[in-house]
């Protein structure tokens, strides 16, 4: 099968948080867009050296994490929103509890302004992703 490169992950997260909230936060977004992929995740199963070690393939498409300040996920979310892409926010609920029903009673007590993103994470067409995360910069 033939790599496709007209689609790509894009990661954005907020430059102010800590390693560990930042890997997970990657980690987390990772794995949420990789499982909602209605395309095939890579190009076959294997990669083999000349003495038939099976080395597992990774994904297809390129993965990029930026990085941006904590003010512009508000924004960004919005129009992703609107964009017809794969998308996921990850909020500071998703990180301080392991229970989906204590996040489910969070958020019903929030407006969605009030959400608090850590990252946000968008699947798809290469130039649409492009054009929604050109301003950011890539995480250093």
């Amino acid at each position: 099968m033939l790599q496709d490169f007209n689609k790509k992950m894009v990661i954005v997260v907020r430059n102010d948080l800590p390693s560990w909230q930042v890997l997970n936060t990657v980690a987390h977004v990772s794995a949420y867009l990789g499982n909602k992929m209605r395309d095939t995740f890579g190009t076959g199963d294997y990669f083999v050296t000349k003495n038939n070690i099976k080395h597992p393939r990774n994904s297809q498409y390129a993965i990029v994490t930026l990085s941006c300040k904590p003010n512009e996920l508000k924004t960004l979310i919005k129009t992703v929103r609107d964009s017809g892409l794969d998308y996921i926010g990850f909020i500071r609920e998703m990180i301080e509890t392991t229970d989906d029903s204590e996040i489910e009673k969070i958020l019903a007590s929030k407006n969605d302004e009030d959400i608090e993103y850590l990252g946000i994470g968008i699947f798809g067409d290469k130039e649409k992703v492009s054009e929604l995360t050109k301003k950011f910069s890539l995480w250093k």
